[in-house]
């Protein structure tokens, strides 16, 4: 008997000098070919089994899960993900704020953003919104991923944006800032955390520059769920020396929350800020968007 590589079984007859009709012999065949069945049996199974091994995921067959999509968000309120979005993902979100503090007037704003990633490890994301500044603040900026493993990511991000389009004392200039940033993430066993340090200087001729960390963290508490926190705080380190509100720093974070499906999400992110005042009061802020992604 041989076992061809291919899995068949082939059985070679070998002519016997003894009778076929004695009783021994019939026993000797009777139990061959009992084996050469069960080796068929068996070989068809492994096969098979190597089969559906070989079947695409659900992820390479079209069809995704909860956790892909979260996978496939770069930024969802104030941090950035070394991650980035997943490749040959699609992503758009609109999003509104609101912001209240004593002393000044509500500010009510929004604006929406849309992301992808053609080819891997790279995400380029495009943002247009009013800020709670006030102003109308385009951005364009791209994450670069460039180490992965065991949950742990690292990234750099570079952006361009601009914080509005009557600044400068004739209220002709546009003011506009480059920020690089060095990003890291980490996601295991449920829990998730995005840290980012980045630096920003205006274009303009006072030489603005800013230092700021942005920090997300919390946990899955089931696959449709995170909640968690999430924000920024920013130094002016060069430059004129106050900002808006009467301080060399601010900051804006609250509590986080992301409820998505498999193409579609939402989150609420809300907290403490004192980001766009014009006093040393501490305000509150709202920000509520929904999106989806193209796989």
């Amino acid at each position: 008997m041989k076992v061809s590589e291919a899995g068949s079984v082939k059985v070679k007859l070998v002519h016997c000098n003894s009778s076929i009709s004695d009783p021994n012999n019939r026993s000797v065949m009777k139990t061959s070919m009992l084996i050469a069945i069960g080796l068929l049996l068996s070989s068809r199974t492994a096969f098979a089994q190597a089969g559906a091994a070989d079947t695409p995921s659900e992820s390479e067959s079209g069809t995704h899960s909860a956790a892909d999509l979260q996978r496939a968000l770069p930024n969802v309120a104030y941090a950035y993900t070394a991650n980035g979005a997943s490749y040959k993902t699609i992503g758009l979100q609109a999003y509104g704020l609101g912001m209240a503090a004593r002393d000044q007037d509500p500010v009510i704003g929004g604006g929406g953003a849309v992301w992808g990633s053609p080819v891997r490890r790279l995400t380029l994301i495009v943002d247009v919104h009013r800020n709670a500044s006030r102003a109308f603040s385009p951005s364009a900026a791209a994450i670069v991923t460039m180490y992965q493993n065991e949950g742990f990511t690292l990234g750099a991000l570079g952006k361009f944006k601009i914080d509005g389009f009557a600044g400068g004392p004739d209220r002709d200039e546009v003011e506009s800032e480059v920020e690089i940033g060095g990003l890291a993430s980490y996601g295991l066993y449920g829990w998730y955390a995005d840290l980012n340090a980045i630096g920003g200087r205006g274009t303009g001729d006072d030489g603005e520059t800013d230092v700021e960390g942005r920090l997300r963290m919390g946990r899955a508490v089931v696959p449709w769920l995170r909640v968690g926190v999430d924000g920024q705080a920013r130094v002016r380190i060069a430059g004129p020396r106050y900002l808006p509100n009467g301080r060399t720093w601010d900051f804006v974070g609250g509590a986080q929350a992301i409820v998505n499906g498999n193409s579609f999400f939402g989150s609420l992110t809300a907290g403490p800020t004192t980001t766009g005042l014009l006093s040393k009061n501490v305000g509150w802020t709202v920000v509520a968007s929904v999106g989806g992604v193209a796989f």
